[in-house]
This record gives structure tokens, C-alpha cells and sequence, in this order.
């Protein structure tokens, strides 16, 4: 009876550890596809649209260079401001092709990428990682890029002069938290900034909480499994 037992409880683990496992696996196509999808939109805009713009902005200088439009200073104006215009329009589409998935994040990590960003930030950012993280997924990588960057901006913008720490910390998840020194009274409204991050961190099983009593201090913090499968460290070895 006990053998008995303890075969079934065995094969319970078993189907447990194989149903995790599964779980791991699916959500980690959910991630690979988020990551094969904006990587397509970055090629796309940077191959298709930016190219035309460059293109077009070539062909607005050969024109500027026209006798006709030195006899016409109505036109030479406008034809400036044409010009002024689409370089504006060009430099915006490249710091968004940028954004999408910023280079130093692949090539160094979030914590370099992070501090990258605290360097540019109109808010005073530390960012603390206490330990090395670990290789994370790409997906998991860029969803909590750009989580911390949302809420370092909402920060900027809802308590100016506030300082804002960012912690990096990782165990069988990475947890993410962002707290600012404000006023507090934070919430999130539906469709804007956070409440669409929300919504993909739960995609592959994310969470995120925001605690923002008035008086301060608001923290907003994401727990993001690291889909690991079993045997697979949580910590950088």
C-alpha cells in the first residue's frame, strides 16, 4: 500500500512538473512572438518609411537649389519650412526606431540600459541592482524595460523635483520596483502608460502593483517570471 502510494504521489510530481514546464514553454511563445512582432515594425521603419523620408528630404534640397526659387522668396520659404519640417518628422521617426528596442539594452543589459535612460531623465534616477541578473529572456528583458522607463517618466511628469529610485533584484522572477519621493495620490487610468504595461506583463504571467497613499512616497513595482524551465538557475552564476 505505501509502494502504492508513493507511485502515485510520484506520478503526481511528475504531471506537475510536466504541466510547469508546459506553462514555461507556452508563455515564452507569447514572448518570442511580442519581440518577433517589434522587431518587424523596427525593420520595417527603418528599411521602408525612413528611407523615403531621407529620399524625399534629398529631393527638397536638389529643388532649394534652383535658379527659379532664388527669384521667388515666397517659395523659398515655404520650401524651407518643408525642409525644417521633415528633418523634425526624420529625427522623430529615429528616436522612435531607437526606442523600440534600444541597442544597449541587448548589448548590455537592463541595468546599463536603466541608467542610460536615469542619465537623460528630467527626474533625479539612482538605479540599484544589488546582484548581477541573470541572461533574461528577450521578452521579459524589453517588458521590463519598458515598465521602468514608463513609470521614470510618469514620475517626471507627476512629481517634478522628486527623486526616483529604480531596484533590479531577481530570483525565479524579476521584480522591478520604481518609487518616487512625490506627493503621492498615483493611480492608473485605463488605456494610458501603465495600464498597458499591465496588461502585456499578464500576457506571460507578469503582475505589476502601484501603492501611492497622499503624502507620498508612490511605488510602482512588476513581478516578471523568468519562464524558467526546471533545473534552470534564477540568479546570474
Amino acid at each position: 500500500m505505501a509502494f502504492r502510494r508513493r507511485r502515485e504521489t510520484d506520478s503526481h510530481e511528475a504531471q506537475r512538473a510536466w504541466e510547469i514546464e508546459e506553462l514555461a514553454r507556452s508563455r515564452r511563445i507569447i514572448v518570442d512572438a511580442y519581440e518577433v512582432e517589434r522587431r518587424r515594425i523596427e525593420r520595417d521603419l527603418h528599411d521602408g518609411t525612413q528611407q523615403y523620408l531621407v529620399a524625399a528630404a534629398m529631393k527638397l534640397g536638389e529643388a532649394m537649389l534652383s535658379p527659379s526659387v532664388d527669384g521667388d522668396p515666397a517659395l523659398k520659404e515655404l520650401l524651407t519650412q518643408a525642409r525644417s519640417s521633415l528633418s523634425a518628422g526624420l529625427e522623430a521617426l529615429r528616436t522612435a526606431v531607437r526606442g523600440i528596442h534600444p541597442t544597449i539594452l541587448t548589448e548590455r543589459g537592463l541595468a546599463a540600459a536603466l541608467t542610460d535612460v536615469a542619465a537623460s531623465s528630467a527626474a533625479d534616477v539612482r538605479i540599484v541592482c544589488p546582484n548581477p541578473l541573470p541572461e533574461l529572456p528577450e521578452g521579459v528583458l524589453a517588458a521590463s524595460y519598458f515598465f521602468a522607463t514608463e513609470a521614470i517618466a510618469n514620475a517626471a511628469k507627476q512629481a517634478p523635483g522628486a527623486s526616483v529610485t529604480v531596484l533590479l533584484v531577481a530570483d525565479e522572477r524579476l521584480k522591478v520596483s520604481v518609487v518616487d519621493t512625490g506627493p503621492g495620490g498615483a493611480r492608473i487610468k485605463p488605456g494610458h502608460g501603465l495600464s498597458g504595461l499591465r496588461e502585456r506583463l499578464a500576457a506571460f504571467g507578469g503582475e505589476m502593483t502601484i501603492s501611492s497613499p497622499e503624502g507620498g512616497p508612490t511605488q510602482v513595482a512588476a513581478s516578471v517570471p523568468l519562464l524558467l524551465f526546471r533545473g534552470e538557475p534564477g540568479v546570474a552564476l
